[in-house]
């Protein structure tokens, strides 16, 4: 018996049996199942290091960085509406995935040219261009591909086969977020390419790569698929109703009931009933921007938080752009958990049974997470790079070499600023007037007996606005000897990594010390090299960028001693003649304390914002979903991503307006989260939900007093 007698013979025992006709699973949703996966790899392993690449490639402050990056969200949630338009009214779904496809590679080509630096194009003009073109190709695609999913499928003899599609279609989604967010950080940081330390051609290279992969693939299937012609947009008569009814409004006409119905005079009535309901879950959606705006930060704020975190677990390093990964892993687990678990707990208690009262539970804790990484920050400032702000300050680094304490006194027009530096270690003092200074040096008699001297000294050193000079303390001829050092020294952090910052001294007198190299213990090497020609008593290297770990420092491939440097450390190396031997002796001093606060303190933010996106974001689209009319489905999934866009837009404000630290400005918008959060519960308790008729599955809205509330408070 062939296939097609086969499935006769099932068809027609299913109609003797009073069953439907079953269809074979269209295996042309694969081909689709595949685009996504390849497609949301693309654009979240882009997005994932995106906010580090603008600060510390392209140079963008961490304000402007954070401004550039939601700009870029915003925009691709404000081109879904374009983009379902021209499938709607124009292309079609298959065309209009295919053309803006074109489109979103050709900017993730952009964006990958721009990070290659021998290619002499401008970085910043061609970065800018790629995200703009990224943002019309995900979002223009962004509610085609779904659909036309779903065009594969024979409705209603195929709905349980359609439930599956869109399970593996979500997952599929996630997948592709959860492998990109965890790979292209490794490439950034452990990949070296260009003469560069890091590789972010690559790491951008490979998104753009599976974006036209994604786009071959939704090709190659294009003989298979169910092809359903443009069948218009609702959108306009959406917008045409409402302006309609309004023009009328003001122009004195007047009604009854609703003044929507106004617009019945030409539209037809159940366009007009349908946009009414449409209206009433919108006004629920007024609030959302605000909790967008918190979610949206773990890929901008709560990024560069994590990159003045210490990542180091065992002998590997979490980046910090990985952290994002926290998200997509606990959705995956957290869903099913809630569906499974925790909903029907609660609910034995007559806890969170309605969906608007999960949503003002999820929000609460937005908010809460958001306190969370405002403490968080607290702790983290005080190991943040001590920095003159302006002109008008100036400090101090003063690095003792001498095995006892020294008093330092700094003298100008009869003002002094005091301060000690203990044995063989460092200060720094800050907030100084940018002058000349007289430095004087004292030690205790007791120090170094039988070798020093002479216990006091008097130098100069010229302050300058906005940095950081040094001095050393050594000894010379027998006395003490304070060195102004001629190079001023840079106390930020190694941006964007899980590195750490490096430079060395050179003070051997007469000696030449021959080659330095510091060698790792993966057998890395870094030469060190010194302004040749340089006659200064001290010599300094400039600041290398470096892997954290063990080093051993060599000279012409002999071992003169060893180091240990950690992540987010600022170092000056000391490489000199032994003050107790005839050898030369390796000493390290910090300018700027490591970063002390492990990584993974952010995990709680992460746990609890992401049990917030579940009960808030996941809830809220499914009850607009079961509220909106069928016909006005659309039009919620439209309104539903605007308001990611808007709360994006709240957050390029306050970035822009840098008006709070950044600690600050987690409890502003934890409390801002909390006063959204009570708008809404007043919002939730005077919705009306749709009414079902008695003859049809559609819902009365005519009713003079409507229903009461059983979406926030009421028992079913």
């Amino acid at each position: 018996m062939t296939d097609s007698q086969e499935q006769r013979r099932n068809n027609k025992e299913a109609e003797a049996q009073g069953g439907r006709q079953k269809y074979p699973y269209p295996m042309s949703v694969f081909f689709i199942i595949g685009n996504e996966f390849c497609e949301r790899f693309s654009y979240y392993g882009m997005k994932a290091i995106l906010s580090i690449y603008l600060h510390s490639k392209l140079h963008f402050d961490e304000h402007s960085a954070t401004a550039i990056y939601h700009g870029f969200s915003m925009c691709c949630y404000f081109t879904p509406i374009f983009g379902a338009m021209l499938a709607d009214m124009f292309l079609g779904k298959f065309k209009t995935i295919i053309y803006i496809s074109v489109i979103y590679v050709l900017g993730h080509l952009l964006k990958t040219l721009a990070a290659v630096p021998t290619l002499g194009v401008p970085p910043v003009e061609f970065s800018l261009i790629g995200l703009a073109l990224i943002a019309i190709g995900t979002g223009g695609i962004k509610p085609c591909v779904a659909a036309f999913g779903g065009d594969q499928f024979k409705i209603p003899e195929q709905e349980r086969q359609l439930q599956t599609f869109f399970s593996v279609f979500y997952f599929s989604i996630n997948a592709g977020s959860l492998l990109s967010t965890f790979i292209t950080p490794i490439i950034r940081e452990d990949v070296q390419c260009f003469g560069d330390d890091t590789c972010y051609s690559l790491a951008f290279g490979i998104p753009a790569l599976l974006m036209f992969i994604a786009t071959v693939i939704i090709i190659i299937g294009k003989p298979m698929y169910t092809m359903k012609p443009p069948q218009g947009n609702i959108i306009p008569t959406v917008f045409g109703s409402i302006f309609y009814a309004l023009k009328g409004k003001f122009s004195g006409k007047l009604t009854e009931n609703h003044w929507l119905d106004l617009a019945k005079e030409k539209y037809d009535g159940t366009t007009v009933e349908d946009v009414k309901m449409l209206l009433r879950v919108l006004v629920l959606y007024i609030p959302l921007p605000v909790w967008w705006a918190l979610f949206d930060q773990t890929g901008s704020r709560w990024t560069f938080q994590a990159t003045r975190m210490n990542g180091a677990v065992g002998s590997s390093t979490i980046k910090p752009d990985q952290m994002q990964v926290a998200n997509p892993f606990m959705i995956l687990l957290l869903i099913p958990l809630f569906d499974k678990i925790i909903y029907p707990a609660f609910a034995k208690f007559g806890l969170l049974k309605k969906p608007l009262q999960r949503m003002t539970v999820g929000g609460i804790l937005t908010a809460a997470s958001f306190f969370i990484s405002g403490f968080l920050e607290l702790e983290l400032q005080k190991t943040y790079a001590n920095v003159p702000h302006d002109l008008t300050e100036s400090h101090l680094f003063v690095v003792n070499s001498l095995p006892c304490n020294i008093s330092v006194q700094l003298e100008r027009n009869g003002h002094t600023h005091d301060f000690w530096v203990p044995s063989l270690s460092s200060f720094v003092k800050d907030e100084i007037d940018p002058e000349v200074y007289n430095v004087n040096v004292k030690s205790d008699v007791s120090c170094m007996p039988g070798k020093l001297k002479s216990y006091e000294s008097t130098s100069k050193v010229h302050l300058y606005g906005k940095n950081v000079s040094s001095i050393l303390i050594s000894m010379n001829e027998g006395g003490l000897y304070p060195i102004a050092m001629t190079r001023m020294e840079e106390p930020h952090k190694a941006e964007g990594s899980a590195a750490a910052r490096l430079r060395v001294m050179k003070h051997m007198g007469s000696k030449d010390s021959g080659m330095l190299t510091l060698v790792n213990t993966d057998e890395k090497i870094y030469n060190v090299t010194f302004e040749e020609g340089a006659d200064d008593v001290v010599q300094q290297s400039d600041y290398l960028k470096m892997d954290i770990g063990a080093y051993k420092v060599m000279v012409d491939e002999k071992e003169i001693g060893d180091i240990t440097i950690d992540q987010g450390g600022v170092y000056n190396i000391l490489v000199s003649e032994s003050h107790e031997s005839k050898g030369m002796t390796v000493t390290p001093y910090v300018l700027t304390v490591p970063n002390s606060v492990h990584i993974l303190w952010l995990l709680p933010q992460y746990i609890v914002i992401t049990v917030g996106e579940v009960m808030f974001s996941i809830t809220g689209l499914e009850f607009s979903y079961s509220q909106a009319p069928e016909s006005m489905k659309s039009v919620v999934q439209a309104a539903w991503l605007l308001t990611v866009a808007f709360g994006n837009l709240i957050v390029i404000v306050i970035a822009e307006l840098r008006a709070l630290t950044q600690a600050n400005e987690f409890f502003m918008f934890a409390c801002l989260m909390l006063v959204d959060m009570g708008f809404f519960t007043w919002l939730a308790y005077r919705y009306q939900p749709r009414e079902k008729s008695q003859n049809n599955d559609e819902y009365d809205m005519n009713s003079p007093t409507g229903i009461s509330n059983t979406t926030y408070s009421h028992e079913d």
